[in-house]
């Protein structure tokens, strides 16, 4: 299935690049491209596409607001913000926000890569730059009055509990996961039930902390 892809950039250079990138990842659709807040909100309303590659520093408008009003309208599509900001705060507004990938515009573009196949698998990408943030918040969701949920294959669990406890790990509300995957809400807290039962995962915390220990919360 392939995923239909925005990019929303003020750089002419980085579009061309990252569109050569896109063009060149055969579940990937290339679906259009903007240069300003405006632009990028009315291709989202078009197009309503299920990832926007997203520049933090937009002129008149920041891309942490230009994400809210994304979210706003389209809260099922996944953001990837590129940006050069490495600053601790800057990244923790973005995950607050719902974005689901942050790369650092100096980095590799096979990063990009890695940040687009981890959100659309369900996780949430933190650039490797920022070792430091990235090891904080791991120990942040690892804190907790008890020890840590035993690990268990992954292989005990159905495709479809496995798609919802991801998606569940991230931060998604049943309601969200039910929009994505395009099931019921009944259905989501039967496929989140079972999945927590088959691993004895017995809080939300749970949840978070294994997906964090399985990868799928930071690419790692």
């Amino acid at each position: 299935m392939t995923a239909r892809i925005i990019l929303v950039d003020d750089h002419p250079i980085i579009l061309t690049g990252l569109r050569t990138l896109v063009l060149g990842l055969p579940d990937l659709e290339f679906v259009g491209q903007a240069t300003s807040a405006s632009q990028a909100l009315t291709l989202v309303r078009d197009q309503n596409p299920d990832i926007v590659i997203l520049d933090m520093g937009l002129p008149g408008m920041s891309g942490l607001v230009l994400a809210e009003r994304i979210l706003e309208s389209a809260p099922a599509t996944l953001i990837v913000m590129l940006t050069h900001y490495e600053e601790p705060s800057y990244v923790q507004k973005a995950l607050r926000t719902g974005i689901r990938g942050y790369v650092l515009k100096t980095s590799p573009s096979d990063k990009v890569t890695q940040a687009i196949r981890t959100v659309l698998s369900g996780g949430v990408y933190i650039d490797s730059e920022l070792e430091e943030f990235r090891s904080e918040w791991i120990r942040k969701l690892s804190q907790t009055s008890g020890p840590a949920p035993a690990p268990v294959p992954n292989g005990t669990l159905t495709s479809r509990e496995l798609q919802v406890l991801r998606l569940a790990a991230v931060g998604h509300s049943n309601k969200e996961i039910a929009r994505r995957v395009g099931i019921g809400i009944k259905s989501v807290e039967t496929y989140r039930y079972r999945a927590c039962k088959k691993l004895m995962l017995h809080s939300r915390l749970d949840i978070i902390r294994y997906g964090a220990s399985h990868g799928w919360i930071l690419d790692v």
